[in-house]
């Protein structure tokens, strides 16, 4: 589906469906939905700081913390909060000299669960909201 927000390479994402939302009341929506996000991890997953920076043109950066980055990507009226191990440049020095994207990926496997807990509290779904009804065939498989 080429209409869905691009998530950060080796993401994991849900979506929340903001297309019922009237055009001129999205704005004040997406402004309300960054605020439930921030204040929704950092009751579950402290470790993470409130921060404004964008990876490429269309992935914010909402909350990073030594490991990890969550952020928000929109397009086509869908919002996607998504988790991702960091990219940033003192991030990758610290890789350098540490095996840190290691750890990173342990952690961020054994986090999975508290993310999709915070993400289903957001009103958010693991699958895209127009395909949650189609059978997943590659987990099935």
């Amino acid at each position: 589906m080429e209409d869905i927000p691009s998530l950060p390479d080796g993401a994991r994402g849900a979506f929340r469906d903001f297309r019922a939302v009237a055009p001129e009341a999205w704005f004040a929506a997406y402004i309300n939905f960054v605020s439930a996000i921030r204040r929704e991890v950092r009751l579950d997953m402290r470790s993470f700081d409130p921060i404004h920076r964008w990876r490429g043109c269309a992935s914010r950066v909402l909350l990073r913390n030594p490991y990890a980055d969550i952020g928000i990507s929109t397009g086509h009226g869908l919002a996607a909060v998504w988790i991702s191990e960091r990219v940033d440049r003192d991030y990758r020095i610290r890789c350098e000299w540490t095996d840190v994207s290691g750890a990173a990926r342990r952690w961020l496997t054994a986090i999975a669960p508290t993310f999709d807990a915070v993400a289903a509290r957001l009103g958010c779904t693991p699958d895209l909201p127009d395909r949650a009804g189609e059978p997943r065939w590659l987990e099935a498989a």
